[in-house]
C-alpha cells in the first residue's frame, strides 16, 4: 500500500532497528500485508519537524541489508537512481489520524549529499532481535558453464529439431531480458545500459538431451552481470515453481529485477514446455570454492504454476478511456468502412472510427452530413487497451459527435 497518512505510518510494525539514540534513527518497518519500508533519520529541519529518507523496499532487499550483502550508501544510491527514495517530513506535534504526511521524491533539485551517512557501512546490530548481524555470502552461480536439460514424458534421448530451436530461442530471450534488467540495476553507465551476457553453447550431452551453456561477456565484467543474471533466472524459476507470487510482484514493481516483458517471456517459455509435455531442468554450480551443484526442475506437476504469471500479467493489464474535444481539418471520411482522419494542430493526425450511434445518425439523416475537406469540431473517446495475457496493445479513437459550420 502507499503510505499517505499518519495513521498508516503509525500502524507499521518496526521489525529491525539498526541505529538508536533516544528514538530509532535507522530502521525497517512492515505493514500487515508484509510490505517493508526503509526509514533513515536525516535531521530536524525546524522545531518539532524531522526529515527522513523513506522508501518501500522488497523483502529481498531487506534480506540483503541484514545479511550485509548490501551496504547502506550503495542502497541509498540505488533507491535514488530508481526514483524510489523519498523525503518524509514528520511533525511530532500532529495527532495521529487521517492527517496526510508530507512526502516528496528525492531528485536532482532537492537532493543533498550531506544527508547521507559520512561513510558507507553495513548494518551490524539489530536492536529488535538484540543480535549481532554477520555477513551471509550471497549465492551466485558460475556462468562459465551450466546445463539446461529438456525431457519428454518417456525420456527419449532425442528431440524434434524445430521444437528444440523454439525452446532454446524462448529460453535465450528470457535470459537476455533478465540479464539486461540486472545490468541496469548494478551498472550506472548509460553506455552499457542495454548490455547483456551473451549465451554460447559449450557442448552437448548425448543422453537425457542436455546442453552445456556458458556466457560470453563482451568485456571484463567487474559487476558479475553474467553470474548474477544466471542466479536471477534460477530465482525467478524457483518463485514460479513455488507459487511465490508476492516475490515476483516485488521484483517487478519494487526493486525492478524484472519488467513486464520479462514476465511475458518466462510465461511463453514455460508455456512452450508444458504444451509439448516436456520438462526443463537447470543445473548450476555455485561460484565458490566448494562448487556445490544445484538443480531446479520444471515438470508436469508444475505446469499449473504458469497461472501465477498469468495472474500478474492480468493485474498489470489495463483498459483506459478518456474523452477529448478537438478542432481541426477533416480530410477523409469513409462511412461504409467506418474510418475518418482529422488533422489537428493540438493533437496531430487522429485516425479512428465513428460510434454506432453517430454512424447510424449520419446514414439516416440528410441534415447531419460531413463536409470533406472541412473544418470540424468533434468529441473523441480515446481507448487504450493493453492486454498482457493476449499480448495485445490497441489505441482506438471513436468519434462520438461533431459539428461543422
Amino acid at each position: 500500500m502507499d503510505i499517505s497518512k499518519y495513521s498508516e505510518l503509525e500502524a507499521l510494525e518496526v521489525v529491525h532497528i539498526f541505529d538508536y539514540y533516544d528514538f530509532p534513527l535507522f530502521f525497517i518497518s512492515r505493514s500487515e500485508q508484509s510490505e517493508y519500508y526503509f526509514n533513515y533519520y536525516i535531521e530536524e529541519v525546524q522545531e518539532h519537524i524531522d526529515k527522513w529518507f523513506f522508501s518501500r523496499i522488497s523483502n529481498r532487499e531487506r534480506e540483503k541489508i541484514i545479511r550485509q550483502q548490501l551496504s547502506v550508501v550503495k542502497f541509498l544510491d540505488k533507491l535514488l537512481r530508481q526514483k524510489r527514495l523519498q523525503h518524509l517530513y514528520i511533525d511530532s506535534f500532529t495527532d495521529p489520524g487521517e492527517v496526510k504526511i508530507r512526502l516528496e521524491v528525492v531528485d536532482d533539485i532537492n537532493f543533498d549529499r550531506e544527508d547521507y551517512p559520512l561513510k558507507d557501512f553495513h548494518v551490524d546490530y539489530d536492536y529488535v532481535s538484540k543480535k549481532n548481524l554477520n555477513r551471509v555470502d550471497e549465492t551466485v552461480f558460475d556462468s562459465s558453464k551450466f546445463k539446461v536439460i529438456f525431457k519428454d514424458e518417456v525420456n527419449n534421448h532425442d528431440i524434434d529439431l524445430d521444437l528444440f530451436m523454439s525452446l532454446m530461442q524462448k529460453f535465450t530471450k528470457t535470459y537476455n531480458g533478465i540479464s539486461r534488467m540486472k545490468n541496469r540495476l548494478i551498472n550506472e553507465s548509460e553506455e552499457h545500459a542495454d548490455y547483456f551476457a551473451k549465451l554460447r553453447i559449450d557442448s552437448l550431452q548425448p543422453s537425457s538431451f542436455g546442453v552445456w551453456l556458458k556466457t560470453d561477456p563482451l568485456e571484463a565484467d567487474l559487476f558479475e552481470v553474467p553470474e548474477k543474471s544466471l542466479t536471477s533466472f534460477y530465482n525467478f524459476l524457483y518463485d514460479v515453481k513455488n507459487d511465490n507470487e508476492n516475490s515476483i510482484e516485488e521484483s517487478l514493481m519494487i526493486d525492478k529485477e524484472y519488467d513486464i516483458e520479462t514476465i511475458k517471456d518466462m510465461k511463453n517459455f514455460l508455456k512452450e514446455i508444458s504444451s509439448n509435455k516436456f520438462s526443463f531442468a537447470l543445473e548450476v554450480n555455485e561460484k565458490s570454492s566448494e562448487k556445490e551443484t544445484q538443480e531446479i526442475v520444471f515438470s508436469k506437476k508444475d505446469y499449473s504454476q504458469i497461472e501465477v504469471l498469468n495472474g500478474i500479467l492480468m493485474k498489470n493489464s489495463s483498459e483506459k478511456s478518456k474523452t477529448i474535444d478537438i478542432e481541426g481539418l477533416l480530410t477523409s471520411i469513409n462511412i461504409p468502412n467506418n474510418k475518418f482522419l482529422v488533422i489537428s494542430e493540438e493533437f496531430g493526425e487522429i485516425r479512428g472510427s465513428m460510434s454506432k450511434n453517430l454512424r447510424d445518425s449520419v446514414k439516416d439523416s440528410f441534415n447531419q452530413q460531413f463536409k470533406v475537406p472541412g473544418k470540424i469540431r468533434a468529441r473523441i473517446e480515446q481507448k487504450i487497451i493493453n492486454n498482457h495475457i493476449e499480448e495485445v496493445y490497441v489505441e482506438k479513437n471513436i468519434m462520438i459527435s461533431f459539428d461543422q459550420d
